[in-house]
């Protein structure tokens, strides 16, 4: 999981553009579709910038992440927003949603399929009705091996990214932090790569119906490079409001 390295990263050098495009994707394509959300919950919200965003445009936001480091710079950050540290497998709230959402491959964090179906049930538990359950997934092929990268300083000490591949074919991130070319820290967490093919199916075991994945969430989008997965827990509504996204 992201522990105190990788929150620090975050914080320090600017890793939270994406939740910020991803938030105004979000809002165009809510708008788009004339989608409603009064109530949100961010699984794997991170430093708190996607509930942020959200917060300011009139929604109550909840947050949930597992590390600790995230969550201290989440409150830290967005004192007014509640955020909780917890495990996405094992999480349970008496709340009910309109929108549970996860990004920046929180998703694929998850390694083992019986732990991604068990929180793909407990999200269709969170939300309401016709709610949605909106997340992105790395495609094969995005996260290329590449040689150490220095990112810079924080507090005097130097810092490497790299990311590689296990013997078993998992994504393994890795960031070390060096202090006079000496290695102090060291943080890896590992993904692993899911087809939409796999996630669709496992989505209608854990109850949704409707379910799509495409790499556009809006038609006129320069974001190809990772899948949008939505999937609706059921009512008896029109559901013509996916126009904007391919069926699997």
């Amino acid at each position: 999981m992201y522990g105190t390295l990788f929150s620090k990263v975050y914080d320090a050098f600017g890793w939270n553009f994406y939740p910020e495009e991803f938030a105004e994707l979000l809002l165009k394509w809510m708008q788009e579709n004339e989608i409603r959300v009064e109530r949100m919950l961010d699984i794997g919200c991170g430093t708190g910038v996607l509930c942020h965003v959200l917060q300011e445009h009139g929604i109550k936001v909840h947050g949930m992440d597992l590390s600790e480091g995230m969550i201290e710079v989440a409150r830290r950050n967005y004192p007014e927003i509640p955020f909780e540290q917890g495990n996405m497998i094992t999480y349970d709230t008496p709340l009910r949603f309109d929108l549970v959402t996860s990004t920046c491959d929180a998703m694929n964090h998850i390694l083992d399929p019986f732990d991604l179906v068990e929180v793909m049930h407990r999200v269709h538990g969170y939300l309401a009705p016709g709610g949605y359950f909106l997340f992105d997934l790395l495609k094969e092929g995005e996260t290329a091996e590449c040689d150490p990268e220095d990112l810079g300083e924080i507090d005097g000490t130097r810092l490497q990214f790299q990311i590689g591949r296990t013997e078993e074919g998992l994504v393994n991130l890795k960031i070390e932090l060096f202090r006079d070319e000496v290695v102090v820290q060291t943080e890896e967490i590992r993904e692993r790569i899911y087809s939409p093919e796999l996630v669709e199916q496992l989505l209608r075991q854990a109850g949704f119906q409707q379910v799509w994945c495409t790499d556009q969430l809006l038609r006129e989008s320069e974001h190809a490079a990772t899948w949008f997965v939505i999937a609706r827990k059921s009512r008896t509504e029109n559901t013509n409001i996916f126009t904007n996204a391919l069926s699997i």
